[in-house]
């Protein structure tokens, strides 16, 4: 049977401890399986399509867990009511669906049913954002629904304040660090920090300095990078989509920009991968730190360092320089060959030795040379 719903002091401390420590999530899911005899899972969820972004649980047979993440999520008819209510509220799968229309459903038959007949169940809503949810939901089956699912709900309402608040303290300890380690502040490339969510971080003083002075971009609070030239906002808008879905083949190559009181140079983008590696339940609520966008090139940001400064410093010729400066430019070598009334063929003997000199197989290993020395982080493939 189940006991008293007077919340146990463990439950709370299991509860608390989850905020600095998510996988506690686990514990606080047996320890609510053990004071309410059902089958207990913290789920979370698309908005959009209701597909499972994870799951943990007690008093379920695992396999089904995985089952449900993979397939039966999706089909899940108490979703709808998930969807609507709010953070805190704690909702009867009774008032979504009725169990005589629950019968009919696929979800029923081929998933809860063969799970000792679970025909109803509470859940609290423990989490939101524009796009995802957190749920703790407890399940009950037919033969002792009448005396679990009140004692469910009494005690999820009981420890939603606790849930709530200690999801809060983990979003806050999880994205109140923006990593903006001291040598990034002085630098002198201009460095944008992207979270998860597309909102704009950290931002160091050559960056801050470059978007304050210059109009080319600015940062629309609550919405990140915009710009007014249709081509460098879609430059920024498919960067973020990579650096969201960690997809480095989706990174827009380096763009050229030039503006007053500046000159040319480069925007960059790079992806963190290491927030693709985060577990449920906290790759949920955490906002991390994505990727990078790096402003940097003969920006004024460094005017003692260009492409050409890097090239020379390999024992580039001048010539050889100038054709460096050029293909970080954006031109290529046959650009770069009719704009200064040279050969075809002495431009690219002199690519050849800059290949050599430098280490490098091919025009883009160098360019990726190039980034990598001009930008604090590494370039993708991408």
């Amino acid at each position: 049977m189940p006991e008293s719903t007077n919340v146990p002091s463990r439950l709370v401390s299991l509860i608390y401890a989850a905020a600095t420590d998510n996988s506690m999530w686990q514990k606080v899911c047996d320890e609510l399986n053990k004071h309410t005899g059902a089958p207990v899972k913290m789920f979370g969820h698309s908005v959009r399509t209701f597909d499972s972004l994870g799951l943990i649980g007690a008093g379920w047979d695992p396999a089904e867990l995985d089952s449900y993440h993979h397939y039966y999520g999706d089909l899940n008819p108490w979703m709808q009511m998930d969807v609507a209510m709010p953070v805190g509220m704690v909702g009867v799968s009774d008032q979504a669906l009725s169990r005589e229309d629950l019968l009919k459903t696929e979800f029923y038959n081929d998933w809860l049913r063969p799970q000792e007949n679970i025909v109803t169940g509470s859940a609290m809503i423990c989490y939101r954002s524009n796009d995802r949810f957190v749920a703790m939901v407890g399940a009950c089956r037919a033969r002792d629904a009448d005396n679990t699912l009140p004692e469910l709900v009494s005690l999820l309402e009981t420890v939603s304040p606790h849930i709530t608040q200690s999801i809060a303290i983990s979003s806050v300890l999880q994205n109140g660090n923006d990593r903006a380690m001291q040598h990034l502040q002085a630098s002198r490339h201009g460095i944008v920090f992207i979270h998860r969510s597309g909102r704009v971080g950290f931002i160091n003083a050559a960056a801050e300095d470059f978007l304050t002075t210059s109009s080319i971009a600015c940062i629309a609070p609550g919405v990140g990078l915009r710009s007014k030239d249709e081509k460098l906002q879609d430059f920024f808008n498919k960067a973020v989509r990579a650096m969201q879905a960690s997809e480095f083949s989706g990174l827009p190559k380096p763009t050229a920009i030039s503006t007053p009181p500046f000159g040319p140079g480069l925007i960059h983008c790079h992806i963190f991968p290491e927030v693709a590696e985060q577990k449920f339940p906290e790759s949920i609520w955490s906002d991390p730190v994505a990727g990078a966008f790096v402003i940097t090139g003969r920006l004024g940001l460094d005017p003692a360092l260009s492409c050409a400064d890097i090239a020379r410093s390999f024992g580039a010729t001048p010539a050889e320089a100038r054709i460096a400066q050029a293909l970080m430019d954006g031109h290529s070598l046959y650009e770069f060959a009719d704009a200064n009334t040279l050969s075809r063929h002495t431009v690219r003997n002199q690519m050849r030795a800059l290949l050599h000199k430098t280490g490098t197989r091919s025009q883009m290993d160098f360019v990726h040379l190039m980034h990598s020395l001009l930008s604090p982080f590494m370039p993708s493939s991408g």
